[in-house]
């Protein structure tokens, strides 16, 4: 199992690290792995080359291979699963070499989606299924097709080529366990810590006479959906063009969703008791392509002039991208009906990355004079979330979802109590896999002193909340 999960994970990191976000235009050569694309795409379109991948099935003994399957994908290597972005015809072969006489009755090349609740298939929930007839007997003599009915064996060499065509959504009937709806397919998704998976399935089903064993050609194969954001405010497509800073919310405010305000509360140096009044923004559309930055900016004031430095440190603020997964239970331990709109914010979470910040340039720092006895402070940092590339899409399929939060998490500063023990604010998000058509692409803006959130994302990834109770059936 560990080496199947491997090589799934192998396979949908093999992929250009910036996606998605496109397979249809040429990569920056040279780019960093680690690293979004920041140039603006070429204009030389340069097709992906296919790879061709081949599944056998062989008697006993040294006997060549007496079934063939072969498929072509966007994997880099034949050695790596056969990978499809949403769109992608599965095309292939599939091939007989018969030494001996075999009652064959029909060949299917079949391929499909399913839920699987834990490590055996047991309860799978196939969600999608296509399938192509490759022959039967019904289609007469495969070296001589004719209306009559076939009732000899096969033996020799046959090939079939196939084409199957995945939906981008299904619809799906009402069930005792989730509503009716329309679902957009998941990207595979495989973890070894979450007992609940989405994986897709290629075969070619070999049906022989009766009381005759069936025989089946079959792979895993790796799934992608291309979902897109809407495009940013034109004021910040023209700040990435141009490479220039971005615009506040005051300057841009269609580029920002701006939050209520609310109230750090806590004590300091153990003996005073502080309070900083907190306005947080996001970049809009609230729809970020994996591997991008999420732009945020944080505006703090205080009459504490102490406290509010203390609470403005870029290390103090702690706001995280967080995941939360509906898992699939077996069906003995499934309890009522999962609504697709539901609401997870109840649901533990686990950080997938944490936000950088640094002192604003438009501005950083103001002290406003109330009066002889009293002043108020004000910060404004600037900040960015990097996503990472290997970051699952949102998605909900029936009763499992993948969900992202941005939350603004208790403050934790150097000699600061929070008197908060809850997210101070949650926003939903979407995550998808392509960057917005026609837009430059998003550019990372942290100075490279103050990027050192990812280290604390990856230590809160393995560190999360309500892993033991959850994904743990």
């Amino acid at each position: 199992m560990a080496d199947y999960v491997q090589r799934i994970v192998r396979t949908l990191d093999s992929m250009d690290p910036t996606i998605p976000p496109s397979y249809d235009g040429a990569t920056t050569p040279g780019r960093s792995a680690g690293l979004p694309g920041y140039s603006r795409r070429s204009s030389g379109v340069q097709r992906r080359v296919l790879t061709e991948h081949e599944f056998h099935l062989s008697s006993r003994g040294s006997k060549p291979p007496w079934a063939t399957l072969k498929v072509l994908s966007r994997s880099p290597t034949p050695t790596q699963l056969p990978m499809f972005l949403e769109g992608d015809k599965i095309t292939g072969t599939f091939t007989f070499n018969l030494e001996q006489a075999d009652s064959i009755t029909s060949v299917r090349a079949v391929a499909k989606g399913q839920i699987i609740p834990g490590p055996a298939d047991r309860d799978a929930f196939t969600f999608v299924e296509t399938t192509s007839t490759l022959w039967s007997k019904e289609n007469g003599d495969p070296r001589n097709p004719s209306s009559s009915r076939y009732s000899g064996k096969l033996s020799g060499h046959y090939e079939w080529p196939f084409t199957l065509e995945i939906p981008i959504a299904v619809t799906l009937a009402g069930t005792n366990h989730f509503r009716a709806g329309t679902f957009h397919l998941p990207q595979t998704f495989l973890e070894r810590r979450f007992p609940t998976s989405v994986q897709y399935f290629l075969m070619v089903l070999i049906d022989r006479s009766r009381f005759r064993v069936n025989s089946r050609v079959q792979t895993n194969f790796a799934y992608v959906p291309a979902t897109r954001p809407p495009p940013p405010s034109l004021l910040r497509q023209l700040a990435y063009q141009q490479n220039t800073p971005l615009l506040g919310p005051d300057a841009d405010p269609a580029g920002w969703e701006q939050f209520p305000s609310f109230t750090v509360r806590g004590t300091v140096f153990s003996a005073r008791r502080v309070e900083a009044t907190c306005h947080f923004a996001l970049a809009k559309p609230l729809c970020y392509t994996r591997g991008s930055p999420i732009p945020c900016v944080m505006l703090m004031s205080s009459t504490d002039c102490q406290a509010l430095d203390l609470l403005s440190a870029p290390r103090a603020i702690s706001v995280h991208l967080r995941r939360r997964l509906k898992p699939v239970l077996p069906a003995s331990k499934r309890n009522g009906i999962f609504d697709a709109n539901a609401d997870l914010s109840a649901d533990p979470a686990e950080n997938m990355a944490a936000a950088t910040w640094w002192p604003s340039l438009a501005g950083g720092s103001e002290d406003i004079v109330l009066s002889s006895s009293q002043r108020i402070s004000r910060r404004r940092l600037d900040g960015e979330i990097q996503l990472p590339t290997s970051l699952k899409p949102s998605c909900r399929m029936a009763h499992f979802a993948v969900e992202y939060t941005v939350e603004v998490l208790p403050f934790k500063a150097t000699a600061f109590t929070s008197a908060d023990s809850t997210p101070l604010l949650r926003q939903s998000v979407e995550i998808v896999t392509m960057f917005p058509s026609n837009c430059p692409r998003p550019r990372a803006y942290a100075p490279p002193q103050y990027n050192v959130a990812q280290e604390e994302a990856r230590d809160n990834y393995f560190n999360a909340d309500g892993l033991g109770h959850v994904w743990r059936t």
